[in-house]
């Protein structure tokens, strides 16, 4: 602590008197002035101890205008010389020592100012190295503490016990990682909770003050936040101590990059494994065991297939920083192929980032390959209706038949009914396709198909006799429409099932 006036007075050395202001003796002397201007608040902090001659201040009055302008101003104390221009101090002056409790101190003449500030000054060096080499001591007790139990784990213990309060790491949701002691988790995850927007802005810190005590907080992550190292205690923080809750989070950070930096290049490591895991006839107990591994429940995986996938950075990286159970693949066509058990977790991550997204239903380890062409289909037929997430769940009756059937009976359907009229309108220039369509999205009406079309119901016959003609089908019929029906969707979903 600072030498406080009491203790100033007891050095006999300077055979200090106290006049008046004795309730301000135990205020602390954070630094020692001599002056003789009116008026030296400006350029003082609180906490200074002012000593004047009196010159230049003949006049009590003027004295007394000085130490009442220093109590307002927090300092420690005014001392006067005697002998000089005063013999005593002034009443006026030791009447408002008495009202502000501004300790007035008797300097004799042969007591030299100097020597009453080297003594403050030596007392502030002292301090200050010893905080120094405090900080030194608590710096090291953290690097062992990181290399015995992890940095996070060690940061809050050392920091809470060295401090005298509470510490806490919470991760970028606010969910709190580490604490001590144990029982402050729930108010550190209060104070994450107010401290919120400092878990997203890497590199940042903060200090909080209320009646209750002073938090500091400092962002997790180099290059982007991933959490906030935060304690608490009923006294302020002095320069060292802030110094070292920064190292602390330095440590922190390193860990969590070093760990998300192994945890990227391990899932790029991942990336043949899953493109084996979901190829058809791929081995159920080795798809099992790479589930297993990264949190994923073999029995219940969605599959996902993004489309043009905007990742800030690689995916692996950024699937790292989210520390979700997710795999991940490169597919074709710009596609990303991912697999989860928490697919609402993962949906959410990829919400505005992509064209589109399929998911799959559930499928155990060995129906991966069925869960991708699921998730594909899924997607093509969302992008075509303009939906962001389409699910396998949210596809009609006949987009299901077409997505539990094997791959040749959709090609089969394509090639033909749809494959035909295509050559014929080359060669005749007629819509054909387009006139099928909109006269089965219509149940067959005439009248409403060209009204859609925009051309003559006499042009729609026309045209549905030539697809009769070209297909030798009586479209009449209700089978003959429902296997075009079947025909135009495959159409549609044609090229979905690439190998990823």
């Amino acid at each position: 602590m600072p030498l406080s006036v009491r203790e100033l007075v007891a050095r006999r050395e300077f055979r200090l008197t106290v006049v008046a202001g004795e309730a301000g003796l135990d205020r602390p002397i954070t630094w020692v002035h001599a002056s003789e201007v009116p008026d030296p608040t400006p350029w003082l902090e609180a906490g200074s101890l002012v000593l004047t001659t009196g010159v230049g201040h003949e006049d009590p009055a003027s004295v007394a205008a000085m130490a009442r302008r220093l109590a307002a101003t927090g300092a420690a104390g005014i001392g006067i010389a005697v002998d000089l221009v005063y013999r005593t101090v002034p009443p006026e002056v030791a009447a408002v020592g008495e009202e502000t409790g501004l300790p007035v101190l008797v300097v004799p003449y042969a007591t030299p100012f100097v020597a009453i500030s080297q003594a403050v000054a030596s007392r502030v060096a002292g301090e200050e190295r010893a905080a120094l080499e405090r900080a030194l001591l608590v710096h090291r007790r953290l690097t062992e503490a990181a290399l015995a139990h992890g940095a996070a784990p060690g940061a809050v213990r050392v920091l809470a016990r060295e401090y005298g309060g509470w510490a806490a790491v919470v991760d970028a949701s606010g969910a709190v990682l580490h604490a001590a002691p144990e029982t402050a988790a729930a108010e550190a995850a209060g104070a994450a909770a107010e401290a919120g927007g400092l878990r997203g802005r890497e590199g940042q810190s903060l200090s909080f003050v209320d009646a209750r005590g002073h938090l500091v907080g400092h962002a997790l992550g180099a290059g982007a936040a991933r959490g906030i190292l935060l304690i608490w205690r009923h006294t302020a923080f002095t320069g060292p101590e802030h110094s070292v809750v920064a190292a602390a989070a330095s440590l922190v950070t390193y860990e969590f990059e070093q760990r998300r930096a192994a945890t990227a290049q391990a899932r790029r490591s991942s990336t043949d494994a899953v493109r084996q895991a979901l190829r058809e006839g791929a081995d159920p107990a080795a798809a099992r065991r790479l589930l297993s591994a990264w949190g994923l429940d073999p029995a219940a995986v969605t599959v996902l297939v993004a489309r043009a996938a905007r990742w800030p950075g690689d995916a692996h990286d950024v699937l790292a920083d989210q520390d979700l159970p997710v795999l991940a693949a490169a597919g074709t066509d710009g596609e990303t192929v991912l697999l989860t058990s928490e697919p609402e977790r993962v949906l959410a991550l990829l919400e505005d980032r992509t064209a589109g997204v399929g998911a799959s239903g559930r499928v155990g380890a060995g129906e991966l390959a069925e869960g991708l062409r699921q998730a594909r289909q899924a997607l093509v037929i969302g992008l075509r209706e303009g939906r962001q997430v389409t699910s396998v769940g949210d596809l009609g009756v006949i987009e299901l038949l077409l997505a539990s059937a094997e791959r040749s009976v959709p090609d089969a359907l394509v090639r033909r009914l749809i494959d035909p009229l295509r050559r014929a309108e080359t060669e005749r220039g007629i819509p054909l396709v387009a006139t099928v369509r909109a006269f089965l999205d219509n149940n067959g009406s005439v009248a409403r198909a060209s009204a859609e079309l925009g051309v003559h119901r006499h042009t729609l016959h026309f045209r549905l006799g030539v697809v009769g003609d070209v297909l030798d089908a009586d479209l009449d019929s209700s089978y003959v429409r429902l296997e075009l029906a079947l025909a135009l969707q495959a159409h549609a979903l044609r090229g979905d099932a690439a190998a990823p």
